[in-house]
């Protein structure tokens, strides 16, 4: 960490104030809508009559009030000063003190239970901040006391600005719990922002996240939903008894619950032996047809309750669509270890800490760098597997063989992030001393693609398969652009180009001669050799270019197999009108730091039409992107998860890799913006680790039925 001088910091300081306020901002300008939307579900939802009359009376504010609050809330922030006095919500100043009225009184506490909602969602972002506040303060860069960046300083501008909209104090408080609970989504990205942008300035840049990070989570929200699980169990083990009318359900351990719970697992293990998938993608239950087998008929109600439960789980988390098939394959091979662990400690639902829950989430920890397609050469699907493997193998009710799992998977993580680390940074240097290459490169490509647009859509046949025409105008189109810019129009690579364009296109139409059979067999092995070095060029990833080469397969057997013809000849058949081209980006490619870089921007301004024209919800979406979090790329219906690795001082360009890939992706923040309008691309939301949603939701629906 280098040291810079006030006056530097507090610029830093003052950029991070005035990105957050216009983001805060912007958002209020576009909130109105959304919050008609929740005051009449709020109305429709409720059975009080004060709350129905509130929600009705805000649905009709809004849309004549709500201008106001932008404007008043921009004001009402940028008149903040700045005091060396206490801060906080509720400070106050000890000569003005008065008694509240029974209507202020109402309003404030009101006020303060939204406001802790919305500290509590900001805490983990807040409390690094917080310490990169007591440095700038030490370094004469903030003043001691400074609420720049205080959830509540914020929080009294905006409910100061509320008031715009009604003088009604239910009316307000009902109004300030909407945006509240909005603002405990959105503040927190803006708190994130202000950390990203002191670490990349330099400023306590050790206080940072990295990808074995999970959703954030509050000590106390963990004991309370402990407790919440305790009290089900204990539920549903008194149905349970109930039910059966066993009155030893609490009884200890005895020699004939110890063989039964045995003669269980002996019975589950011949069951994860034999079984197999009756299609593949599909994974068999086998606790489900334990719990259903005889060996299950005399367990005691505890034990009952938990083989319901973790039937249940692996229910839920075999028809997950978020959970892609690699991990469900995963998760099914550690079905005995999870019921035997859970059989064997009943903190195993309730605990996060207990070392089973830890080794299981961490397969979630470790699945969000994959998305919905798993590399099964992955390393780190590799050791994953190796992992199971060995606690599938060796677990006999003994929690070290969970730490021993737990240990070498945190020791791997850590080695492997050290050298994504030093990999990504040689990258990001690498891009950030050819920025402004790229910046001048940016503008002669605009003619270089719309001449391989031109190009492929000349090759195009109007009946070629949607998942060709969909290749050839995205990943084919690169490649001929790529080589328009090394030979011109009319050079040879680009011929060959538009040549494998047209044989592609030929090797998916019916043959339905013999001799036109075994020509395109002959033809296929060069074709595809071809195809492979377009995909080399423009540094496809593994799994995109499989997928792809999987899809033709089936399109060139389908050709092979094609009856002869009974319908009527080409010249007879209505031709459907050419499909567009869709939103254009510009696109390159080169190879930095042994990585092939594709470099995404937009034209400029003069050439965008609305489709091309980014949103400014999404622009701001994408300026609270920070480095660490994950991106979906999809590209003719192969999706590619990308890691933002890195962010330029101007945040300008962003930079996404992946390890599973040496291909990388540089784009500029209205580029990627447009590719969230038009689908194509995807923010990751982090969610909550696939074994404790799963468990969750288990006991509730359980529970629900008891």
């Amino acid at each position: 960490m280098t040291e810079q001088d006030a006056a530097t910091l507090g610029k830093i300081v003052a950029s991070c104030r005035a990105q957050m306020e216009s983001d805060l901002c912007e958002l209020f300008e576009e909130l109105g809508p959304a919050l008609i939307q929740s005051a009449i579900a709020r109305g429709n939802a409720s059975r009080d009559h004060t709350q129905r009359i509130a929600a009705a009376s805000l649905k009709l504010a809004l849309p004549t009030h709500w201008e106001k609050v932008p404007p008043s809330l921009r004001a009402k922030l940028a008149a903040r000063t700045v005091h060396a006095a206490k801060s906080g919500y509720g400070a106050t100043d000890q000569t003005n003190l008065r008694l509240l009225s029974e209507t202020e009184e109402s309003l404030q506490l009101a006020m303060r239970e939204v406001l802790d909602r919305v500290t509590l969602a900001c805490q983990d972002e807040t409390k690094l901040l917080e310490r990169r506040i007591n440095y700038l303060v030490l370094r004469t860069a903030m003043q001691p006391g400074d609420t720049t960046f205080k959830v509540a300083a914020l929080w009294s501008c905006i409910e100061a600005a509320c008031a715009e909209v009604t003088t009604n104090t239910d009316v307000l408080i009902l109004l300030l719990q909407l945006i509240g609970e909005r603002m405990a989504t959105e503040m927190p990205q803006l708190y994130r922002v202000a950390n990203e942008v002191m670490i990349e300035a330099d400023i306590l840049p050790r206080l940072k996240r990295n990808y074995r990070d999970t959703t954030p989570v509050d000590a106390h929200e963990v004991a309370e939903e402990s407790t919440k699980v305790a009290s089900a169990l204990d539920r549903l083990v008194k149905a349970r008894a109930r039910d059966t009318g066993d009155k030893e359900a609490g009884a200890g351990e005895t020699p004939k619950s110890v063989a039964t719970r045995q003669a269980l697992f002996n019975s589950l293990n011949s069951l994860q032996a034999t079984s197999r998938p009756a299609t593949p993608g599909t994974h068999t239950n086998v606790v489900r047809m334990a719990r259903d087998s005889g060996a299950a008929r005399d367990v005691k109600p505890l034990e009952a309750v938990t083989l319901d439960i973790v039937a249940a789980l692996f229910d839920l988390i075999f028809s997950d669509p978020n959970v892609s098939d690699g991990i469900k394959a995963l998760v099914a091979r550690l079905q005995t270890t999870v019921l035997r662990a859970a059989m064997l400690n009943q903190r195993f639902f309730a605990d996060r800490s207990h070392p089973a829950r830890r080794f299981l989430d961490s397969i979630s920890v470790v699945a969000v760098r994959w998305g919905k397609v798993v590399n099964a050469d992955d390393p780190f699907y590799v050791k994953l597997s190796e992992l199971v493997d060995k606690v599938q193998s060796t677990y006999d009710g003994d929690m070290t063989v969970f730490d021993a799992a737990n240990t070498e998977l945190d020791a791997f993580l850590a080695e492997r992030e050290e050298l994504e680390e030093q990999q990504n940074r040689a990258l990001a240097d690498a891009v950030h001393a050819r920025e402004e290459e790229m910046r001048l490169k940016r503008e002669a490509q605009v003619r270089t693609q719309k001449l391989a647009n031109v190009c492929i859509a000349r090759v195009l046949v109007p009946e070629a398969p949607v998942e060709i025409e969909e290749f050839l105008r995205t990943y084919w189109r690169d490649v001929v652009q790529s080589r328009i810019s090394q030979s011109g129009e009319e050079g040879a690579p680009t011929a060959e180009a538009l040549q494998v364009a047209a044989d592609l296109q030929a090797s998916v139409t019916p043959k339905r001669q013999a001799a036109d059979q075994q020509r395109q067999a002959a033809l296929l092995p060069a074709l595809l050799s071809k195809l492979n070095a377009g995909f080399d060029e423009i540094g496809a990833a593994p799994t995109e270019r499989k997928a792809f080469l999987d899809k033709l397969l089936d399109l060139q057997l389908a050709a092979m197999r094609a009856k002869k013809r009974t319908t009527k000849m080409p010249e007879e058949v209505d031709r459907p009108a050419p499909r567009s081209a869709g939103p254009t980006l510009q696109v390159s490619h080169a190879t930095d730091a042994g990585v092939r870089v594709q470099d995404i921007s937009l034209p400029g301004s003069g050439d965008l039409d609305e489709e091309n024209t980014p949103d400014r919800a999404d622009l701001r979406r994408v300026r609270q992107l920070v480095r660490g979090d994950w991106v979906d790329f999809t590209t003719a219906g192969q999706t590619r998860r990308e890691h933002l690795t890195w962010i330029n001082r101007s945040r300008t360009l962003f930079l996404f890799s992946n390890s599973a890939a040496a291909c990388a992706i540089s784009i500029t923040p209205e580029a990627l913006a447009v590719r969230l309008k038009n689908g194509t691309a995807q923010i990751v939301k982090p969610d909550r680790p696939i074994f404790e949603r799963a468990i969750h939701g288990a006991i509730k629906s359980l529970d629900q039925r008891a």
